[in-house]
């Protein structure tokens, strides 16, 4: 019953007294909406345009304040944030002139019809007309949570889900936002190069970046000793723990969302990706090249949609990143390019339409920014 249930009571948090340091301000902000949204745990960094960084947590990894308190090395898992670094990988492999944006994927997929006429650009910008329905079966959504230590075949995931899907015209060219077109993705770049894709990101970007605490889970011998526990509420009668040894959410998401990082290393991609250190800049424009998304019925503050990033709008702030949303953890990193400044908020808690990243995103704009423009003036 408490696996079906679920049984996770929340206790208010009692903050930890920092001081007066620069911290405090982004610390308070953390502090106050733990208690107000009644969140697990809570992480976020900001990197200014002098290359100042702070980084600021709070809450524990529980809801009921018996386990430990988040620190800044915590490492949450970032869902849907993994698209932004593998649509930089196949921009990569673009500029190696492996693969090209306007080739179609056929000859990778031979045993799926309805992908025969799709091309990378595509699956990139989800144009491809391929629905989603990763999250939408309930023999898969049953079979991992029952089997948490299920390790899902990400080829034979797509072979199911596409083999008899029959592609609309009429869906092409518009917006849908579909994970398998990044499961599709993932598994082109493993085609392509030979080499399993945590291999090529740990080579193409954690390495050379120095970015310590990221992972694609969970395709290492040990799990990363800093992954906290997730609460999920997508599922029914949650929260239900998603704990560090879980394989069956990060093997079924694979390239469509099973990242885990923390926001020191997210601060360190966004400010390298958005300052031309990842991909040249014509790679990069292309990748900027926003179409219409408004309206897409998932996360209407995604505005546009180009290979990869988002054009988010918050509180009156256009943003560029991606949103990650999954089971055990929420994230939000974001470029906000007009004052160069680059923001992330992650969380250990995922649940369906939950106000509380994009608020504290907002507050920490707000906040940060406003302090930032008075000790300038």
């Amino acid at each position: 019953m408490v696996l079906i249930f679920g049984c996770t009571p929340y206790k208010k948090y009692t903050p930890l007294d920092f001081g007066n340091d620069d911290n405090q301000l982004l610390q308070i902000i953390l502090d106050q909406a733990v208690n107000e949204f009644k969140m697990p745990g809570l992480q976020a960094g900001v990197k200014f345009s002098n290359g100042k960084t702070v980084l600021a947590s709070s809450g524990t990894i529980d809801f009921g304040r018996e386990r430990e308190r988040i620190t800044n090395q915590a490492i949450f898992r970032i869902g849907s944030a993994t698209k932004m670094f593998v649509s930089a990988l196949i921009g990569r492999l673009v500029e190696k002139e492996l693969v090209s944006f306007d080739e179609t994927i056929d000859k990778w997929f031979p045993d799926i019809p309805a992908v025969k006429n799709v091309t990378i650009r595509e699956l990139l910008s989800h144009t491809s007309g391929i629905e989603e329905n990763l999250f939408t079966s309930p023999l898969i959504l049953m079979h991992s949570f029952i089997s948490d230590e299920k390790k899902w075949n990400s080829q034979q995931v797509v072979n199911d889900l596409l083999r008899d899907m029959d592609l609309k015209l009429t869906n092409q060219k518009s917006f849908m936002y579909a994970n398998n077109n990044y499961l599709l993705l993932g598994l082109i770049a493993e085609k392509v190069t030979g080499v399993k894709l945590h291999s090529q990101l740990e080579n193409e970007f954690f390495i050379p970046l120095k970015m310590k605490d990221t992972y694609l889970l969970p395709h290492y011998s040990e799990m990363p000793i800093g992954l906290v526990s997730g609460y999920d509420e997508y599922i029914p009668f949650g929260p239900h723990e998603i704990k560090p040894s879980n394989t069956s959410w990060d093997t079924l998401t694979f390239s469509a969302g099973a990242m885990a990082s923390t926001s020191k290393d997210l601060l360190i991609w966004l400010d390298a990706f958005f300052h031309g250190r990842i991909l040249n800049a014509d790679t990069i424009s292309m990748l900027r090249a926003y179409g219409d998304a408004r309206d897409n019925g998932r996360d209407n503050n995604i505005v546009g949609y180009g290979l990869g990033l988002a054009r988010y709008e918050v509180g009156g702030y256009t943003l560029e990143g991606h949103p990650g949303g999954g089971f055990g953890g929420e994230c939000y990193p974001f470029y906000f390019p007009e004052k160069n400044i680059s923001i992330t908020v992650s969380y250990n808690w995922s649940k369906k339409d939950n106000p509380a990243g994009k608020i504290v995103l907002k507050r920490i704009i707000d906040q940060m920014l406003v302090r930032a423009s008075t000790s300038m003036d």
